[in-house]
């Protein structure tokens, strides 16, 4: 048996012994929560059925087999998703019931706070909420639009949490089944990098849109710190690939103001998440755009790591009131891109690496070290930019 099919084997004999104790813990969880121990120990209780929107919570054990999981997850998560929902729906939601409709700013664990009426409560939520299984492991996200019923000495309790129009998720670190919604009912990522201080790092930018297209959300590009370039011309062909790829990309300054009007374009009557290492200046800029806000900033220090200190420690929704937008910043966001994506599934985000591809000599080229190589030959007559394939490179011995 070869190197290879023994490694092949190991990582298959490692899902199972991952998806039955994912599975052993599901059983563990469900025991609680099933319909009949509900129906049991609950006269209020009724057999749930879709709503006018075809969502309905799923109380259902996830099949053993991987594959099955993971669609199960995806068929969840869509059904828990409404592509049309907008502001006056939500309204027309809340309209017809006792409570008031708020948007979850902030959550930890067991309480969220909520934008409602000008203010910010803190706010519990029902018990039954937990119980309700969509695929995700919570229940509420930053972003969420719910129905509130305001409580004595200002605080609230979240009744229902209303269908989302998007949600930004990654693979939970713990049970692969299953996702951990980040945010919910946002339309764009906006990654922000540093051209200098601290460097530009492409990787990282890749690792975001990868994200962002897995979620079905815009990425956006921002290069900020630019009043560092000494040649503009530099950072433009360096960047080429991404807008050849049509993936927009401003160019910012704080210091100078430069590309603060298209940012703010860009930010306008939209719910944007901000994605980046600390020390790119995403506050900063923020600050720049609407004073109002008053965000924190840290500046990198001299670390061996790339990465620094990230000055949100959690997830966060702050408004753009004049722009009719928001702005959410989590660093949570930062594994996103890859956490739960097969090796073979990341050349579909390397479109201009996945070209060249059917070119090759061999079907299962890994493009390394092959002889007759078609993407190799694309980078070395330079149809393919060197950074991106290196980046695919790096990514592709991660995931395997």
């Amino acid at each position: 048996m070869t190197s290879k099919s023994k490694k092949r084997k190991q990582r298959i004999k490692e899902r199972q012994q991952e998806a039955w104790q994912a599975q052993k813990g599901q059983r563990k969880t469900v025991r609680h929560n099933t319909a009949a121990n509900q129906e049991k120990h609950r006269a209020d209780w009724q057999p749930l059925q879709p709503d006018e929107f075809g969502v309905v919570a799923d109380r259902r054990i996830m099949p053993r087999d991987e594959m099955e999981r993971r669609k199960q997850v995806e068929t969840l998560a869509a059904q828990a998703v409404a592509t049309d929902f907008n502001e006056a729906m939500w309204q027309r939601l809340a309209a017809a019931t006792p409570y008031a409709l708020g948007i979850v700013v902030e959550v930890s664990k067991g309480l969220c706070r909520v934008a409602l009426d000008g203010k910010v409560i803190v706010c519990d939520w029902r018990g039954v909420l937990i119980a309700e299984q969509t695929g995700y492991t919570n229940v509420i996200a930053v972003g969420d639009r719910v129905l509130v019923s305001p409580q004595e000495a200002g605080r609230g309790f979240v009744q229902e949490a209303l269908p989302r129009r998007s949600g930004l998720g990654r693979a939970d670190p713990f049970y692969s089944h299953l996702r951990q919604l980040l945010t919910a009912n946002v339309d764009q990522v906006l990654v922000v990098a540093a051209w200098r201080e601290p460097h530009l790092w492409l990787q990282m930018v890749d690792e975001y849109l990868i994200g962002a297209a897995r979620n079905n959300l815009t990425g956006i590009v921002c290069i900020n710190k630019i009043d560092l370039a000494q040649d503009m011309a530099e950072v433009e062909e360096l960047l080429r690939p991404y807008q050849t790829l049509n993936h927009p990309i401003l160019y910012t300054s704080a210091v100078t103001g430069e590309g603060l009007g298209e940012l703010t374009a860009v930010l306008r009557g939209k719910t944007t998440v901000l994605a980046g290492l600390s020390g790119v200046g995403k506050s900063t800029l923020l600050n720049a755009i609407d004073p109002g806000l008053n965000l924190r900033t840290a500046r990198i220090s001299n670390m061996p790591s790339r990465e620094g200190r990230h000055t949100t420690t959690q997830a966060v929704m702050y408004p753009l009131t004049h722009l009719d937008g928001y702005v959410i910043d989590t660093p949570g966001i930062k594994d996103m891109g890859l956490l739960g994506l097969e090796a073979e599934e990341l050349l579909d985000y390397y479109p201009d690496v996945a070209a060249f591809a059917p070119h090759c000599r061999f079907s299962n080229c890994q493009h390394e070290q092959e002889p007759d190589c078609a993407v190799r030959d694309g980078v070395e007559n330079g149809r393919i930019a060197q950074w991106r394939y290196d980046n695919y490179v790096k990514l592709h011995a991660r995931l395997a």
